[in-house]
């Protein structure tokens, strides 16, 4: 593996346990318990990111071949309703300091998710390359759920990009 592989999984990894870190806090300073649970999920699959990225690095500095990658979904997946369950009654009231942390989550996935196509188009490597694909589409899962959740917040008729309303019917 070149220098610049070892490089991006570094830095990889430490976004990872920053993004961790992050939302950890989040979820303490956060006041409505969905939004808690939604960090702390996000947490973990931080986590999760993390140790695949160390598997990757050990078995590459060995010279062993890292054969099939397998990302598991977002653990936080199976939490979200589908649209058709979900249900539209308001919930607890969430604050400002709820919503910035939400939308520096939001900063933060993105940045995630562009790092790994980045380095997924820069690499030649086959496994190296669905590896860094493979997280991206994590990543931007989150973001997903995250969007979401700012939209719900802002009561704006949206849920996961479907209108919850129409004004029309």
């Amino acid at each position: 593996m070149s220098q610049s592989m070892q490089k991006a999984l570094k830095t990889a990894y430490e976004a990872e346990k920053e993004g961790m870190r992050n939302y950890m806090k989040y979820a303490k300073d956060t006041s409505v318990v969905s939004g808690k649970n939604m960090f702390i999920q996000l947490a973990l699959d931080e986590i999760d990111h993390m140790e695949m990225i160390e598997k990757f690095m050990e078995k590459a500095l060995a010279g062993e071949v890292f054969t099939a990658v397998n990302v598991p979904p977002a653990r936080i997946s199976k939490f979200m309703p589908k649209i058709s369950d979900a249900s539209r009654t308001k919930t607890e009231k969430s604050s400002v300091g709820d919503e910035a942390a939400l939308k520096i989550a939001l900063v933060h996935e993105e940045k995630a998710r562009d790092f790994y196509k980045n380095e997924a188009e820069k690499t030649n490597d086959a496994e190296l390359k669905a590896f860094f694909i493979k997280l991206s589409e994590v990543e931007q899962k989150h973001h997903d759920i995250i969007q979401a959740e700012l939209d719900f917040m802002a009561q704006d008729g949206f849920w996961f990009d479907a209108m919850e309303f129409s004004l029309e019917k």
